[in-house]
């Protein structure tokens, strides 16, 4: 059985934040996760509606929720969060329960 665990985050810019500014912190965000226990992957989409979904994959809930707290702490969490209505922003963990890969490794 897999302990798997996806974060989903979805939210919305502030008014005036524009997509170049949110972009620029695609870099520095996933250099900091890479560096994180239990750090799997991370994308970012935007739905037709304009609303963000940032998914990061964990090893488990443990490290998920770890580098959930250790995120907020950081520069690069303080950086992404000054640009989001933080009132728009919703945060889940949930336990993966079948997975499957066209491939594995680095």
């Amino acid at each position: 059985m897999t302990t798997t665990v996806v974060e989903m985050v979805t939210y919305n810019l502030k008014s005036g934040v524009n997509k170049a500014d949110f972009a620029s912190t695609h870099d520095k965000v996933n250099e900091w996760l890479k560096q994180q226990e239990g750090f799997l992957y991370r994308s970012v989409s935007e739905d037709e509606y304009g609303l963000l979904h940032d998914l990061a994959y964990w090893q488990d809930m443990p490290t998920a929720k770890a580098a959930g707290d250790a995120f907020m702490q950081s520069d690069e969490g303080q950086s992404l969060c000054g640009l989001i209505d933080m009132e728009s922003c919703h945060m889940r963990h949930m336990e993966v329960q079948t997975e499957a890969m066209i491939c594995e490794g680095a």
